[in-house]
């Protein structure tokens, strides 16, 4: 097991492996046959994510480990395919992605998907239809879902008050460490050492985000003494020299070493060479059962690598993303806000500073590469999707229930003015003493268009009963007319194009309802407002 000072990674080892099934005679294949949508992009390639495999999202990979859990769909007749083998009566839980948990499938309303389910009955087939990728916008929306440059910072981290400069755990010889990663021949390999070694421990680490290249570090006895000697590979051409030592291990204080090592990563296509301030030091006082080798006398040592810091700015407001060196931003990272402006990005017991798209909770909570909100000013924000090599990210609306409770049956609404689409001043205040149908809706919205008659019924029969319905059209004003010149809807509208009102009436997916009787309560919400039951509804409190 490892351990983590900042970046908290979890591994597991599962008993089934996808990429190596073991087939029982009472094992049941099912064949999953999925749909994407139109906004899939031409290049892309379709993964199962889930309690067969580790919840792996795909090419990015899980955790710190480079073990692959990965499993991708093939698509040979424009259905993506895939058959997935376990024993017969155990029930899964998955999702689709495209690669990493920011694009995981979400419904059409651009809201959370809860996680799907299987039984492995019988062999079977299984036809599922992705609605919708939770980075991919309609084009309605894009405006709406800002993408920020990031440029390089230096911020100040803190951990319950102890300044925190990067991340750092043990480092493994290949043995320890085949139990984390699988490494290959070729990155463990040692070129040459010095003729007078007579004892080596290879250790090895990753330092590259994009590659799987791994820092060679060694200890060694020579013959011209029993002590144990640090050297570090600081040109990475995976040969020791004695111009590499680091330190000696002996009774001193100077058992560290701190420099430069190169590093070579793949950014869109090319090949960079930079380097990283790698971090070496003897381990003291371990908890039992945590060693760098299985070999007998071999020194413990621990690494130590920078964060990956990025700022960004959003109408004025900055905040931080932070990733560690041997991670893609779109991987894991951490988001910060400083919310007290005292130039400090603060971590730990009572902070409310940084969010993080954590695996462990999710898996904990079942919910599963759902995404935390954040706030910047008076807005409410989420990740869409950022560059693996921090250069950008895209936001989106967030979630503002994941501070204060969604409205329910009971609640007054909210005080709202807007500006109709036909440039007419409304109001709830204006609203009182009349039944109003709040609809938040969208025209990218399919369950959205789908209501428009069972709605256009509703106005129909009730707008002489003391009835009106306002709809509040999440996207660009272009769109909204559009729609409202196809669709006869001779209801109000106002435009939402920045999700100010679905932010201010928590609105978590779209479309959403709420009934709200003449004193501004609302009397009904959701499930009593769609389908069938929106008429029976409206005429339980109208007659």
């Amino acid at each position: 097991m490892r351990l983590s000072i900042f970046f908290a990674l979890l591994t597991i080892l599962l008993p089934i492996s996808l990429l190596g099934q073991n087939i029982s005679p009472d094992s049941v294949k099912i064949t999953f046959k999925v749909s994407v949508p139109e906004s899939t992009p031409e290049n892309a390639t379709i993964y199962w994510a889930g309690s067969l495999n580790n919840w792996d999202p795909g090419d990015q990979g899980f955790g710190f480990s480079s073990k692959e859990f990965a499993q991708p769909l093939t698509s040979p007749n424009g259905h993506w395919v895939v058959t997935l083998t376990a024993p017969k009566g155990s029930t899964h839980s998955y999702k689709y992605t495209r690669g990493s948990i920011y694009n995981a499938e979400e419904k059409s309303g651009f809201n959370f998907r809860p996680a799907r389910k299987v039984e492995f009955d019988h062999d079977k087939t299984v036809h599922d239809t992705v609605e919708a990728w939770r980075d991919k916008p309609p084009k309605s929306l894009s405006d709406s879902w800002p993408i920020i440059q990031l440029d390089t910072a230096n911020p100040t981290i803190t951990y319950n008050g102890t300044v925190m400069n990067g991340s750092s755990t043990l480092l493994y010889d290949k043995q320890m460490g085949s139990k984390f990663v699988e490494y290959t021949d070729e990155s463990t390999s040692v070129k040459k050492v010095p003729e007078s070694f007579t004892k080596t421990v290879h250790y090895y680490q990753k330092v590259s985000a994009t590659t799987d290249d791994l820092q060679l570090i060694t200890a060694a006895k020579t013959n011209t003494d029993t002590l144990w000697h640090v050297y570090v590979d600081t040109d990475g051409n995976k040969i020791i020299e004695k111009s590499e030592h680091a330190f000696t291990i002996a009774d001193s204080n100077n058992t560290k070493w701190s420099g430069p090592v190169p590093v070579r990563n793949i950014i869109d296509g090319e090949t960079v060479i930079d380097s990283v301030i790698l971090k070496v030091k003897l381990a003291k006082n371990l908890p039992a059962n945590y060693r760098s080798s299985a070999i007998k006398g071999a020194p413990d040592l621990i690494y130590g690598l920078p964060f990956k810091e990025r700022i960004g700015t959003l109408n004025n407001n900055p905040f931080y993303v932070i990733s560690s060196t041997t991670s893609p931003f779109n991987t894991f990272n951490r988001l910060f806000v400083d919310y007290n402006n005292n130039d400090t990005l603060e971590i730990g017991s009572g902070s409310n500073e940084v969010y993080v798209a954590d695996f462990n909770k999710m898996h904990k909570k079942k919910k599963f590469y759902q995404i935390p909100s954040f706030q910047l000013g008076q807005k409410f924000w989420t990740i869409a999707d950022i560059d693996p090599h921090g250069r950008w990210i895209r936001l989106r609306p967030g979630d503002r229930s994941q501070k204060r409770r969604a409205l329910k049956k009971g609640d007054k609404i909210p005080s709202w003015k807007g500006i109709t689409i036909n440039n007419n001043a409304i109001s709830s205040k204006q609203l009182q003493g009349q039944y109003v149908l709040l609809d938040f809706w969208g025209s990218w919205c399919g369950p959205c268009i789908d209501a428009i008659p069972k709605l256009q019924k509703a106005y129909n029969q009730f707008k002489t009963e003391n009835f009106e319905i306002v709809g509040f059209a999440y996207e660009n004003e272009k769109s909204l007319t559009k729609t409202l010149e196809k669709y006869k809807m001779p209801w109000f509208h106002i435009l939402d194009e920045e999700g100010d009102f679905g932010s201010q009436f928590l609105v978590q997916g779209y479309p959403t309802y709420y009934l709200v009787d003449p004193d501004g309560k609302i009397v009904e919400t959701e499930n009593t407002l769609q389908g069938k039951k929106l008429i029976p509804t409206l005429e339980k409190h109208l007659k």
